[in-house]
């Protein structure tokens, strides 16, 4: 594979191309956003989703912004400002270009200083920072856009254009499904009859360190890289997927910390819901999540994948079509009642719940393995986070061998993390550990 290494594309070459006119054409049927409200009316903005990648040799800042135009050629509808009227928002054309900036400081969405966009992309140094907002799009629809930009990046920055089958270009063809809301014509999608999920009990075990806190709560960032080869033959030695091996890892850290604990602890896991929706390639946020509980003390190996083996079933059955479509059904009833609410103080009432929403016993997200082929001997270590957590959340991504996991906290006690990488060295687990970070991503700055 060979692309050109002309560095003369401009933001506004985007609208020029075949892909870029099929967005403008549909943008104004697909214009209001739906399944992402529950981000866009926090009283004090939601904060961005960070993509943070860190290389092996330092930025440069020319092949960076000729990446960052030449894959929004192929994914134009990450360009859209979103625009407040009759307390509703919708995507609508940015004129202004993405700027990419030299800066170790983030910078807050929806704002002038990024031109009112919903993405950003900074350097400093050997890193980059994405930063994307959630009302816009989940991991599963911003990951296409950052390998599309690495694959770019880094052929440009390595004079090397390997073949990669699943890297979309910026002459490649995008869909108009890939833009729908995937909530709309949801009854148009035939259920068929599947297993009911099973009752369960979703009330957690609360962490310690998690009671009594106030709202103005800090943010501390623990990073754990981990050995991908030494990880899955221990992962699958018990039967579990990576994101599974690393819930019940925690799990046991938990057990190890306070052994008494009456409630099950409950690991809440992202659940991809398009299977359960008529759009089911789109990039808009489509995101829910699977209660899985342990009921038991993981003592040895058997206990291990005996939970393993419930997880995966549990999996399974939220993945029938009945279940999906159950989970996607209590979204849209959400929206449709935010919808009916007349200005945008009544939409921060009905959700503000979600402010300061606790769900014990932890979170865990894991966005999948990115795939470069050789280019990846170029990057060190790649993380996802965002500040704001309440209680302690799981952000997980692999590439280069590693399979980064980012715990995330509203407390600075280490105790679940020392014992994670003890149960990881236990078991001839490799790894590493960074420095604790104390960190705060910037809240957006969409008008209210």
């Amino acid at each position: 594979m060979t692309t050109s290494t002309t560095l003369n594309t401009t933001y506004q070459d985007i609208f020029k191309t075949e892909n870029g006119k099929t967005y403008l054409s549909a943008l104004p049927k697909l214009e209001k956003i739906t399944s992402g409200q529950s981000f866009l009316y926090r009283q004090n903005g939601a904060p961005s989703m960070v993509i943070d990648i860190r290389l092996t040799n330092d930025i440069d800042a020319a092949y960076l912004r000729q990446s960052v135009y030449k894959s929004l050629q192929r994914y134009p509808y990450l360009t859209s400002q979103l625009v407040e009227k009759d307390a509703n928002y919708y995507l609508s054309k940015n004129d202004r270009p993405l700027i990419v900036a030299e800066t170790d400081q983030l910078r807050a969405l929806g704002s002038d200083e990024v031109n009112q966009h919903l993405i950003d992309v900074t350097f400093s140094e050997k890193t980059i920072f994405i930063a994307y907002h959630h009302a816009i799009a989940d991991g599963r629809g911003i990951m296409p856009f950052v390998e599309t930009l690495l694959y770019y990046y880094l052929g440009y920055k390595s004079n090397t254009w390997p073949e990669i089958e699943h890297i979309n270009l910026s002459d490649d063809t995008m869909s108009e499904d890939e833009m729908l809301e995937p909530l709309e014509n949801l009854e148009s999608q035939p259920i068929s009859e599947t297993n009911k999920m099973p009752d369960l009990n979703h009330r957690g075990y609360q962490l310690l360190e998690t009671k009594g806190q106030d709202a103005t709560k800090s943010s501390y960032r623990y990073e754990i890289v981990l050995d991908q080869e030494s990880f899955m033959t221990y992962a699958k030695k018990h039967n579990a997927t990576p994101a599974i091996a690393v819930a019940i890892i925690m799990a046991q850290a938990i057990q190890k910390a306070y052994p008494d604990f009456e409630l099950p602890i409950v690991a809440h896991m992202a659940s991809d819901l398009r299977l359960g929706v008529t759009n089911q390639n789109t990039f808009r946020n489509c995101v829910g999540s699977i209660a899985l509980p342990v009921n038991q003390p993981i003592v040895d190996d058997e206990d291990f994948t005996a939970v393993a083996t419930e997880f995966r079933n549990l999996i399974k059955q939220s993945k029938q079509i009945s279940n999906l479509r159950a989970n996607v059904n209590q979204m849209a009833n959400l929206f449709e009642k935010l919808d009916s609410l007349p200005t945008i103080e009544a939409k921060q009432q009905m959700l503000s719940f979600f402010e300061n929403i606790l769900l014990n016993t932890f979170i865990i997200s894991y966005s999948g393995q990115t795939k470069l082929g050789e280019l990846e001997q170029y990057i060190d270590e790649m993380h996802t986070y965002m500040s704001g957590t309440n209680g302690l959340s799981i952000e997980m991504l692999a590439i280069n061998g590693g399979i980064s996991v980012d715990i995330l906290q509203s407390f600075e006690s280490d105790v679940y993390v020392k014992d994670f990488t003890d149960i990881l060295a236990a078991n001839n687990i490799d790894f590493k550990i960074n420095d604790t970070v104390l960190f705060e991503v910037p809240n957006d700055k969409l008008s209210r």
